[in-house]
């Protein structure tokens, strides 16, 4: 009875066995070189014979200790034995004799079964650049050359910089001219306009109430259109009244600006008749007006 129980567990064995290597993948593994160094880019080829019609999954998280993967790339060997080809592409961030520890890759049965396979592991040699001077990868550090330049080179240069000074020089006081140029404008503009006001107050006997309103209404509104550059001179009184008001300086009353310009309305019609003070008072908030705008 017992030969049988063990003629019956040997044959079990067998059949075990005889069915692990049937279901067990040929997997093996290479790298392009031996040794390398730190950063170096190493090329981790795996390769794995799959039973018939099975497929490695697309899906995988792959990690390596002491290794970066910097690449994957899974591709199906165009042979009849369903050889899968997994190559990578990886770099060690630490020196010595390093193992390519297993790694876990899954792949899908015919029957739609997930089912998995680990790598064998795998050695490399990782060297440091600064530990071995003979490496071909370190170059010797040349000498420095001494920068050689040429006397005639010297004095372009020092002729250029003189010439940007005296430009940057002369620009400067351009600027200045111009600045200059229209403050005298502004009081050119100023002096004559209370000149001509001066000289229209002193001959007004000579003139209608009518014409010397317009004439100083002129007076005021051609200095204002030549000091704040538009046109005053084509604006109704309300338009006039509205762009002139954000000139107007803190010692005039913006009402009291306001009534003056409606005189000169009033001055068009013939009945119009102010007396000799209202005139004196209208010419003193012109003049005002023209040396304080």
């Amino acid at each position: 009875m017992s030969k049988i129980k063990f003629f019956i567990f040997c044959g079990s064995l067998i059949i075990n066995c005889c069915m692990f290597l049937y279901a067990q993948e040929i997997v093996t593994v290479s790298l392009n070189k031996d040794k390398a160094y730190v950063g170096d880019v190493v090329e981790f080829v795996v390769e794995a014979q799959l039973p018939k019609n099975a497929q490695i999954s697309a899906v995988q998280n792959f990690r390596l200790d002491d290794f970066e993967i910097l690449k994957t790339n899974i591709n199906r060997l165009p042979y009849d034995n369903n050889i899968y080809e997994l190559k990578f592409e990886i770099s060690a961030y630490k020196t010595g004799h390093l193992t390519i520890k297993p790694l876990t890759v899954f792949y899908i049965n015919p029957d739609g079964t997930n089912n998995l396979f680990f790598t064998p592991e795998k050695s490399i040699e990782i060297q440091s650049l600064i530990a071995d001077p003979k490496s071909a990868d370190i170059k010797d550090i040349k000498s420095l050359k001494k920068l050689k330049i040429k006397g005639s080179f010297i004095v372009l240069i020092v002729v250029v910089f003189f010439f940007i000074v005296i430009l940057a020089i002369y620009i400067g006081k351009d600027i200045k001219e111009e600045r200059k140029k229209a403050k005298i404008i502004v009081l050119d503009v100023r002096t004559s306009s209370l000149n001509n006001l001066n000289d229209l107050y002193q001959n007004r006997t000579n003139l209608t109430t009518r014409d010397f309103y317009y004439k100083m209404s002129e007076i005021l509104r051609t200095y204002i259109s030549k000091q704040y550059k538009f046109d005053a001179m084509e604006m109704t009184t309300s338009e006039f009244f509205e762009k002139t008001k954000e000139f107007l300086p803190a010692q005039v009353n913006v009402n009291e600006f306001k009534n003056y310009l409606k005189i000169f309305n009033l001055a068009r019609y013939a009945d119009f008749m102010p007396n000799e003070k209202e005139i004196e008072d209208n010419y003193a908030f012109t003049k005002k007006l023209l040396e304080l705008i």
